[in-house]
């Protein structure tokens, strides 16, 4: 177990108990305290003080449960390795000779624990534990103070737990009702550590743990079992291997607050500086198999709740602190489940849900353009909206059928095409920038990687157009049934996709535009346009069912893909300098894009078993890389409404869009999710992440 820097107390008071004599008691007897030796072999010095006090007379209404519960709690943390100092239905006299023999014990120790069940109560703003010889009409009699207690165990011990469950109500009053001014809701007022009053120049307690069965201004419910509702489900998970004290209570709060209707709800306050094992780590492989449980949730609020940051705090739940390549590697899962949700984009905005979106652009400067159709898919107009602010910024009229939009790789520009009209804007502010005529509409465009062009095509021209975006003017304009003049003589071709390949090559699939001669078979080829040269450098005959091409930057690779069969892909890797092919066939999967550096090819599983696949464009086989890890999803970003229901995604043709960031993989990931924590996530990740004790093997 890692030591605790600081001090730690914890007190626990119950309020349930029966005397010690009467149905249901203890095994202890009554007025005596009862030492227990920790077990044979118990790691670290650990005391723990427990006091059930039910056993009340002289006016003072007896409590049902108390010497239960301490047993209860005496036997769950005996077997944790704790030595017990044990009090039954305790007077003054000997509850204040049991705490002098647990202090004694006390010293030096790891841990150190106090644990009260009975009545407490608050006389002018000091806390008093009451003991059994108490009366309700003599108030200076029978009263335990409680700060004394815990100062001493924390001057005594390296850590100290204290745990108080007293009733709400004052045992004094007639009727036993309510009627003492409490600011805790348990009888008490606050505990705090000595530091906290102490006189200037005392050292003040660095680590304080104060847990109360229920909330403040609120009723310690008795229940209907063996065990108050507290104390049933602390003893029942204070021994979880791999939780820690803080998990453990937040654990006892949701099962308290079920089992009673919220009726009560336990309550903390906390300065531990690290964090309490008591039950000790797990096993790897139980560390992994709850890991796992932290990666598939982290997944569902990614994927299905659509909340990043929840699945970020999630994800990080299943990583062991600080991990290095190796752990990460050992949590492979949930490795994966932060990865996908620190790379995704998922963006939500008050969109009117009643329109017709035909069309989703994102750009990376927190800008989304979406394409609205009107209701008889005449006019239309776009809306531009800003994604930190949540509202629209630009709106652009359009007086034709609407068609499509793209941003620009660094969203400096925004292309929208309806029918008639190619408008660009700027991709901020939505300034119009230019706007050209077009038969038809433009149904294919694309950016090249620099921003300083705009390809155009795919429309009724029946030519090819390149702008000169920072002009306006076009600076090519082809005829599509000239880009393969070897081909087409009797069917003319035109142009079925197109992408830059680099910010001076066109990467096209042509195909038969019309059938001419019904004697001659269809022809569909995939070619590079040179703009430099402005002619086809390279130009390669392909199968019909070839629906999407990319080549690299540095042109030395055409890639094809085919969907072949049910759901399976051929992809075909064409080495333009040495003019030859490599056929990948590829079960089940779609490609997805290039890596920026134009080495890989990236495709994602359509069955959803295997996540993102990568292939080498030199060899045709399939690689892992540890920037990219295996099964990563190939999913664009994601538009939703705020009802959460999805407006839109990205389907631009851009192929280094969905290629992750790079630098982001590693330990380096892991550390710039956790700088991005909120403190309120950063504690929870501290509280429920996975532990693990390593287990050493013979030689």
């Amino acid at each position: 177990m890692k030591s605790i820097h600081g001090l730690i107390a914890i007190t626990f008071i119950a309020t349930l108990g029966i005397l010690a004599t009467g149905p249901g008691g203890s095994a202890y007897a009554a007025g005596t305290c009862e030492h227990r030796a920790a077990p044979a072999g118990a790691s670290g010095k650990r005391v723990a003080v427990i006091v059930g006090n039910g056993g009340y007379g002289n006016g003072i209404p007896a409590l049902l449960n108390p010497s239960r519960d301490a047993e209860a709690v005496a036997k769950a943390m005996g077997a944790l390795g704790f030595e017990i100092f044990l009090a039954g239905d305790a007077d003054s006299a000997g509850l204040q000779n049991c705490l002098a023999t647990a202090y004694a014990g006390a010293v030096g120790a790891d841990v150190a624990m106090f644990y009260y069940s009975g009545h407490g109560i608050q006389i002018k703003d000091e806390n008093y534990l009451v003991a059994t010889d108490a009366t309700s009409k003599d108030l200076q009699h029978g009263f335990v103070p409680v700060q004394p207690i815990v100062d001493t165990l924390q001057k005594s011990a390296k850590a100290t737990l204290v745990f108080l469950d007293a009733c709400r109500n004052n045992p004094m009053a007639e009727g036993g009702q309510a009627g003492l001014s409490v600011s805790t809701g348990r009888g008490l007022a606050r505990v705090e550590g000595a530091g906290a009053t102490a006189a200037p120049g005392a050292v003040q307690a660095r680590g304080l743990m104060v847990t109360y069965a229920t909330s403040p201004n609120a009723v310690a419910l008795d229940g209907k079992g063996e065990l108050s509702p507290f104390t049933g489900a602390f003893v029942k998970t204070v021994g979880t291997s791999g939780y820690s004290i803080q998990r453990i209570m937040s654990d006892v709060t949701k099962a308290v607050g079920e089992e009673t209707d919220w009726a009560q709800t336990p309550w903390m306050k906390s300065s531990l500086t690290e964090e309490l094992k008591l039950g000790g780590g797990q096993t790897l492989a139980e560390a992994q198999s709850v890991s796992d449980n932290h990666a598939a949730r982290s997944l569902e609020l990614l994927y299905q709740d659509r909340d990043k940051q929840a699945a970020i705090v999630e994800a990080l739940k299943g990583l062991p602190s600080g991990p290095d390549e190796t752990a990460l590697k050992r949590f492979a899962k949930a490795y994966l489940a932060l990865y996908s949700a620190v790379q995704s984009r998922q963006i939500k905005l008050p969109v009117d849900t009643g329109k017709t979106i035909l069309r989703t652009a994102i750009s990376p400067l927190e800008r989304v353009g979406l394409l609205v159709s009107s209701g008889d898919y005449r006019s239309g107009e776009l809306d531009l909206w800003s994604t930190d602010e949540s509202r629209i910024v630009a709106k652009l009229a359009l007086e034709t059928a609407p068609a499509n939009l793209l941003f620009s790789p660094h969203g400096k520009f925004l292309a929208v095409s309806s029918f008639g009209q190619i408008s660009v804007l700027k991709g901020l502010d939505g300034g119009k920038l230019f706007s050209l005529p077009r038969e038809g509409a433009a149904y294919t465009m694309d950016f090249s990687p620099d921003e300083s062009r705009l390809l155009l095509a795919g429309d009724n021209s029946g030519f090819l157009t390149v702008i000169d975006v920072g002009t306006g003017k076009p600076m090519i304009r082809i005829k599509e049934s000239a880009l393969a003049p070897a081909l087409g003589k009797a069917n003319p071709l035109k142009v079925a996709s197109a992408v830059f390949g680099g910010n001076d090559a066109i990467c096209l699939k042509l195909e038969t535009a019309l059938i001419r001669d019904p004697k001659v078979p269809s022809e569909n080829a995939v070619a590079i346009f040179d703009l430099r040269e402005s002619r086809t450098t390279h130009l390669r005959s392909i199968d019909a069912s070839v629906d999407r091409v990319l080549c690299d930057s540095n042109r030395k690779y055409l890639i094809g893909a085919s969907a072949i069969g049910s759901g399976d892909m051929l992809m075909g890797i064409w080495d333009l300098a040495r003019d030859t092919m490599t056929e990948v066939k590829a079960p089940g999967e779609n490609v997805v894009g290039l890596d920026p550096s134009g080495r890989y090819v990236r495709a994602h599983d359509m069955s959803g078993g295997k996540g993102g696949v990568l292939y080498e464009l030199a060899t045709g086989r399939k690689v892992h890389l540890a920037t990219v890890p295996d099964g990563l999803s190939g999913f664009g970003p994601l538009v939703y409404s705020e009802s959460g229901s999805v407006v839109g995604v990205d389907t631009a043709p851009n192929p280094w869009r969905d290629w992750p960031e790079e630098s982001l993989f590693g330990p380096a990931l892991v550390q710039k999710a956790e700088a991005e924590l909120t403190p309120q996530q950063r504690h929870e990740v501290a509280r429920d992440r996975i532990t693990f004790a390593e287990v050493a093997t013979a030689p």
